[in-house]
């Protein structure tokens, strides 16, 4: 019974573009910890988004001293991309694998997004956004930082660490009713 009123709650605020826009909001709000503007349109917040994402990349590059030119890399040419990229690449999958298994636990479709539309896990991605700057890229610029040698198994290792000691799982979990105005 609560799968089911889970899956109607979601259909509903996807659906429906006054409903959709408030869980936008609730979104942002949770990332930037303050309101969203009333008129702002998704592609304004989205634009936040991405600056609030680039500040994150710089700061932690100036903290570990990690030189830092952009998020580039060819997942066909894993080992031609920098370590910092490769880093950023490993912890973002950890992150998404444990928001992926903390949305379907909860009763939810990983593709049916708010903000990412269109994948599969566009969901995901959209739960994912709001640890990333505190999680995956912190982690990913201190291995970076750390060197080459072993650098996936250390990310992942961070990550696991990361993930315990915050009961993210916990956290996500909160977060999707949080999101969706079920707490």
């Amino acid at each position: 019974i609560r799968r089911q009123r889970q899956m109607c709650i979601r259909d509903r605020l996807y659906a429906d573009k006054n409903l959709r826009s408030l869980v936008v909001r609730r979104l942002y709000e949770m990332r930037f910890n303050e309101p969203a503007e009333e008129n702002a349109s998704i592609e304004v917040l989205r634009g936040r988004e991405g600056l609030r994402v680039r500040r994150s990349y710089e700061a932690a590059s100036k903290e570990t001293g990690v030189p830092w030119s952009g998020r580039q890399y060819d997942r066909s040419q894993w080992e031609s991309a920098t370590p910092v990229n490769r880093a950023l690449s490993c912890a973002n999958s950890c992150l998404y694998g444990i928001c992926h298994a903390a949305i379907v636990a909860t009763g939810f479709s990983p593709a049916i997004g708010f903000i990412h539309t269109g994948k599969m896990l566009s969901f995901v991605y959209d739960i994912a956004d709001l640890y990333k700057t505190d999680i995956s890229i912190p982690i990913a610029f201190r291995a970076a930082a750390d060197g080459p040698s072993d650098l996936e198994t250390r990310v992942r290792y961070a990550c696991r660490d990361a993930f315990a000691s915050r009961r993210l799982l916990n956290q996500i979990t909160l977060d999707i009713d949080r999101v969706l105005g079920e707490e």
